[in-house]
């Protein structure tokens, strides 16, 4: 099996990594649509994870960043089709 895809990463590691993405964006006000917020952090974080990244606040982190990159283009998008 691939070092890339293991699956033996702790059973809260996602939980925890999302969970710390979501409460910072939630203090920012960053998160507009909830479901879809938690939707695009719990697929990054599981790729992250799948990749073998195992430090939750790494991951937590990289997500935000993500998270905040694709809002930023969400928007930039919406107002060219306004």
């Amino acid at each position: 099996m691939s070092v890339w895809f293991r699956d033996d990463a702790p059973p809260l590691l996602l939980e925890d990594a999302v969970k710390i993405a979501v409460d910072f964006l939630d203090r920012t006000g960053e998160i507009d649509d909830h479901e879809e917020a938690c939707r695009f952090l719990v697929n990054k974080v599981e790729f992250m994870i799948a990749q073998g990244q195992r430090n939750k606040l790494l991951l937590a982190n990289r997500a935000i960043t993500a998270f905040q990159r694709y809002r930023k283009a969400r928007t930039i998008e919406m107002t060219l089709l306004s």
